[in-house]
This record gives structure tokens, C-alpha cells and sequence, in this order.
């Protein structure tokens, strides 16, 4: 395999010296550890060779992998999500939280001035926070398969929506042509906010590992059907004329006419 390269693998990470399972594509697997997540797609993931986001020793696995093998991949501590750091806990006070509407409770994770941590404790005007990894200083162990290499432009497409948006890629439809990549987005992903960030982190993507073709996102919003206009009854629309009584006047005019005769 090359930089750049879209394969397809299963995968198992476990972290720790009693190698716990913290995360995984395979559904069963996840349910058999008590780490499945309703909000999760189980299903094969799509990797880039050499993307940023894998660590050195998973690429450099993947480079020299087949389709249809089995590798595993042992990570040091300070090579995975680094070692713990006492400098990355810090003391708070009970006002922050309250300034961000957040109610501090001991082993809540909490994001504060752009930093993710997690809260040791609690005492009377102080919070202790930890923000090193969850993971810092233990080992990673990553177990995975090569189930095929992705050619098609349009499933590359896909697999970087899968990776951006995090939500079913097989909703949005992809057309790879000569001059554009066409993307259709499914209704309920147009008002989504997470859609909305999603698709700047998409194109650039798109931009940086397929270069050479536009990029367009097309979102048709259907304007509402014009209800069809009620008929009124012709009786109803047209009142019915009244007889034009006579004037009271002419009545009396006749009667005076017939005592003169």
C-alpha cells in the first residue's frame, strides 16, 4: 500500500496492560465488551494510508499490509496518547462552571476554554480537572484486516463523508464525472448543524486527496405545494334575490284611488 491509498479493514483497539477494548467496527464485539454506542454505524471503515489522524505505527503497518490478512500493531504509551503530564491538571472554581452553565460532578468530561478534561473532584468553591487523554500513559494495542483497496472515486467520496459527518454515507449520493464530484444531500442531513460544519472539513478533504475536480454539494430545499383552492357551491357564492317589496307609498296611493271611485 501507498500514501494516499483508500483500504477497507476491520478493526479491534485495545488500550492498557489488561488490553481493555475501547473501540471497534464489529457490532457483536462491541456489544460483547459493554462499549456499543446506538449512535455508532457498525460496518467496514475506510482508511487513507499516510492521513494524519492514524498514528506513525499504524502507517507504516499498513504500508507493507495484503488484502485478506490479519496484523496487529503494539503502540508505547508515549507514542500513543502520551505520557500523564501533573502540569495538564488544574484547579477551578466553582464560578467557571456556573459562568458555563455546568454542574460539576466527579467523573464528568467537560469542555472548558477549548480544552477537554475530565473532573477528579469536587470540594466547596474548587473543581479538580484532569485534561490529559483518558488514555495517557498506556499502551495501545491495534488488531486489524485488510478487506479490499478502494479504486472508486465515488466510494472514496463516501468513506471521507463517513469520516467528516460520522453518519450513514449510503443516504447521500455520489456521482464522480470528468470535470465534478456531485454530492446530493439526504433531507435529514440539510438542517443538521453537524452537516453544516461538516461539509467545509468535506470539500477540503476532497480537495487534498482526490485533487483535480470541482466539488458540488447539491441541497434542494422542495418549496410547499400550493393548496388546491376550495370550490364554493354556486347557491352560496351567488345569494338568492329577494322580491322587491313595493313601496309602501304606491299600496296606499291605490287604496285612495279605489274610495274615490
Amino acid at each position: 500500500m501507498n500514501d494516499g491509498d483508500f483500504i477497507k479493514i476491520n478493526f479491534e483497539m485495545y488500550v492498557g496492560d489488561d488490553k481493555k477494548l475501547v473501540s471497534t467496527n464489529k457490532e457483536q464485539l462491541a456489544k460483547d465488551n459493554d462499549i456499543f454506542d446506538e449512535k455508532i454505524h457498525y460496518r467496514e471503515t475506510v482508511l487513507i494510508v499516510g492521513s494524519e489522524g492514524l498514528f506513525n505505527e499504524i502507517n507504516e503497518s499498513f504500508k507493507s499490509a495484503e488484502v485478506g490478512k490479519e496484523y496487529e500493531v503494539n503502540i508505547s504509551p508515549e507514542n500513543a496518547y502520551g505520557l500523564r503530564d501533573p502540569k495538564n491538571i488544574k484547579v477551578h472554581t466553582v464560578r467557571e462552571f456556573q459562568r458555563h452553565e455546568i454542574d460539576p460532578v466527579p467523573g464528568q468530561e467537560i469542555t472548558l476554554g477549548n480544552r477537554r478534561g475530565r473532573i477528579i473532584s469536587v470540594t466547596p468553591g474548587r473543581v479538580l480537572v484532569d485534561y490529559n487523554h483518558q488514555w495517557a500513559s498506556k499502551p495501545v494495542y491495534y488488531k486489524y484486516n485488510v478487506i479490499a483497496k478502494v479504486d472508486s472515486d465515488a466510494e472514496k467520496v463516501k468513506a471521507l463523508i463517513d469520516y467528516n459527518y460520522n453518519q450513514d454515507s449510503e443516504k447521500f449520493k455520489v456521482e464522480s464525472k470528468a470535470k465534478a464530484y456531485t454530492i446530493t444531500v439526504p433531507e435529514e442531513a440539510k438542517f443538521d448543524p453537524v452537516w453544516i460544519e461538516a461539509k467545509y472539513r468535506l470539500v477540503n478533504d476532497i480537495r487534498k486527496y482526490l485533487p483535480g475536480k470541482d466539488v458540488k454539494i447539491e441541497e434542494v430545499y422542495k418549496g410547499e405545494e400550493e393548496k388546491p383552492k376550495e370550490e364554493v357551491p354556486t347557491e352560496a357564492a351567488e345569494p338568492k334575490k329577494q322580491k322587491k317589496e313595493k313601496p309602501a307609498e304606491e299600496g296606499n296611493s291605490k287604496v285612495e284611488q279605489e274610495n274615490t271611485q
